[in-house]
């Protein structure tokens, strides 16, 4: 059956609609396309699946410039124009919050980089074959290794680990699997701890614990989070190895809480005036009574639901929210608005081009 694509939904799959009228989401599909498609699930409400040919292309779709992009499941824009990854990265994240805030007075716009050699982390799948060592990614949908000789959106250090991948003995890894992590002194892949500079700050790291992976935009994104903080203390939650903290620990008084014990031990090694807290965040009890700014960096699940009411009862006057998955994002911000908070700004971050996926920044103020 033949599908005509609408526009991009959450997650970077073509909204469109079967001939009886129900949604179907097609992956690698764009705007305006037609195709005719295979329906991959089937549910009562809606339907995914994918084009078998497409008949009618996007003007903006262009050629790949990776041999790997019609196996590899990662860079799944890689096709689309940067400039409409951008437009529509813009208009999903507009027609999201619209419904909390008046989306054209708080929107700040986008920060972009380089499109291609920007990532600084990866998970490659590694194997020996006749001797010899390879480096690679799943296949899309699949557990399926589809072997790389190159990867267009890793910068020059993970491409040069790519070529010459080191000789592993199996011990050395976990399931097959090789995290990456570019420093100043070369790739980690080993659990060991290297730098990496940072607005001329050095930050410790470990290829096991999370960092962010776009180095090039990451200064953009700590400049915009420290000139969005009030008074004189800050509560960091979720602070990983202390990112944030490093930036402000000279001009406010830092409280930082991290649940992952290997970051706060790197965030030891290079903090000196952050006061740290091993915890999960909902079950933190703290002597604090008020705070002046919070910073809250969680994963893609979001907020934990105790947790925008405890940030709400220290009674901040400015809250920080980043996120990479914006839906959670604005499911705790929803429940901050309603104890007291308005939106005053939101910024996109465009971290990972070629894919769907953003970094997003909203800063809230207290109304009371």
């Amino acid at each position: 059956m033949f599908v005509r694509g609408e526009k991009f939904a959450q997650g970077g799959s073509c909204v469109a609609h079967l001939p009886d009228g129900k949604i179907v989401f097609v992956s690698g599909l764009f705007p305006g396309e037609e195709a005719e498609i295979q329906i991959t699930e089937n549910k009562k409400d809606y339907a995914n699946a994918k084009p078998l040919f497409i008949a009618t292309k996007s003007p903006f779709r262009r050629e790949s410039i990776c041999p790997h992009s019609n196996q590899c499941g990662g860079c799944t824009w890689l096709e689309l124009e940067y400039s409409e990854q951008v437009k529509a990265k813009e208009e999903a994240l507009k027609e999201l919050f619209s419904d909390i805030c008046n989306i054209d007075e708080v929107y700040q716009g986008v920060e972009t980089g380089p499109e291609f050699g920007y990532r600084s982390r990866s998970r490659f799948q590694y194997t020996i074959k006749n001797g010899k060592a390879s480096l690679g990614f799943c296949a899309q949908n699949s557990n399926s290794k589809i072997h790389i000789s190159k990867c267009p959106i890793s910068d020059e250090k993970l491409n040069a680990l790519i070529e010459n991948p080191p000789r592993l003995n199996a011990w050395e890894l976990k399931n097959q699997e090789l995290s990456c992590i570019s420093t100043d002194s070369g790739v980690l892949y080993d659990n060991g701890i290297a730098n990496i500079t940072i607005l001329g700050k050095k930050l410790p790291v470990k290829n096991s614990v999370f960092f962010q992976s776009n180095l090039i935009l990451l200064p953009r994104l700590i400049e915009y989070i420290k000139a969005n903080v009030t008074g004189k203390t800050v509560m960091d939650l979720y602070s990983g190895i202390g990112t944030f903290s490093a930036y402000l620990e000279d001009d406010f008084s830092v409280i930082a809480v991290e649940l992952n014990k290997e970051c706060l031990s790197l965030a030891k090694k290079h903090l000196k005036r952050t006061d740290f807290f091993t915890s999960p965040v909902e079950r933190w009890k703290t002597a604090q009574k008020s705070v002046d700014t919070v910073i809250v960096d969680p994963p893609r699940v979001g907020l934990a639901p105790n947790v925008p009411q405890m940030i709400a009862s220290w009674s901040p006057q400015t809250i920080i929210y980043v996120s990479c998955f914006a839906p959670t994002q604005k499911r705790d911000i929803s429940r901050l608005l309603s104890y007291g908070y308005k939106i005053d700004a939101l910024k996109l971050f465009d971290f990972y081009p070629q894919t769907p996926h953003t970094e997003t920044v909203v800063c809230l103020s207290n109304t009371k």
